[in-house]
Order: structure tokens, then sequence, then C-alpha cells
């Protein structure tokens, strides 16, 4: 039987509170598996960057996204877990596989919906897209 390790936990962020119900799971198995957790933030403003640029953000947006993954690093920190976050734009259902499958995470963490506005709620259906998609482990978090 081949054993299997998880060395890296990707869990998506919107700011509400099924992510953060995901992030304490994420957080848990991280501290029973040793493993690196990383809050992933997925702009759905279009770009034609890619992964790494988040130049286009307004000031405002931005300042909303850097607040909520230093919300998600302290929850983290005061279990004794260092996160590291992310920001990409693009569209939820394609680019968190993407980047999980780039980056070679082993398991995905995800909240079962999201924050509910127009812009940011898109777990709902991004959730059960993974689910379904995903080569990766998912575990969805209700």
């Amino acid at each position: 039987m081949q054993s299997y390790e998880v060395k890296k936990i990707l869990v998506p962020l919107d700011g509400s509170q099924n992510s953060f119900r995901g992030l304490e799971k994420a957080i848990y198995f991280a501290r029973q598996c040793g493993a690196t957790l990383t809050g992933l933030y997925v702009s759905q403003k279009p770009s034609r960057y890619g992964f790494d640029n988040i130049e286009d953000l307004d000031s405002s947006k931005r300042k909303r996204i850097d607040t909520l993954l230093e919300k998600a690093k302290n929850t983290a920190a005061k279990s004794g877990i260092d996160l590291s976050g992310e920001i990409i734009h693009g569209s939820a259902k394609k680019d968190i596989l993407d980047f999980a499958n780039r980056w070679n995470y082993e398991l995905i963490v995800i909240g079962s919906k999201g924050a509910g506005s127009s812009e940011e709620s898109y777990f709902g259906s991004v959730a059960n897209h993974i689910l379904h998609a995903s080569k990766i482990p998912v575990l969805v978090v209700k």
C-alpha cells in the first residue's frame, strides 16, 4: 500500500464565514501533518497578466484583500501555523485548480459557499466544481 503525505495545503479564501471555517480545518490538518498552508484569494477581475500581477486592483479592493489575508495569517499564527497569502486573477473554478496543480499542493480545503456578494460569491458552485474536477484530494467544509 502506497503511503500518502500531506505537506502542502491550499485554502481558498473570500472573507466569508464558510471560507474561515475552511481555514480552521486547514489549520488543524496542517498541524497534524506538519504541512505548510497557503491562503489563496482569487480576484474575479479579468487580468491579462496571469498569476503574478496584482497591480490592476484598485486600492480599496487591494486593502480589503490584504486585510482578509492578514486576518487569516493571524488566525493561523494563534495555532502555531505560518500561512502564506497569495492573490491571483481570473476564474475561481479554473484558477484555484490550476494554482494547486502548478505548485503541487496535496490537499485543497474549501468552504462550501462564499461571501454572498455578486463579485465574491463563488464558492458554492466553485466548491462543487473543484470537488468533481480535482485530482488532488478536496475537503469541503460546511
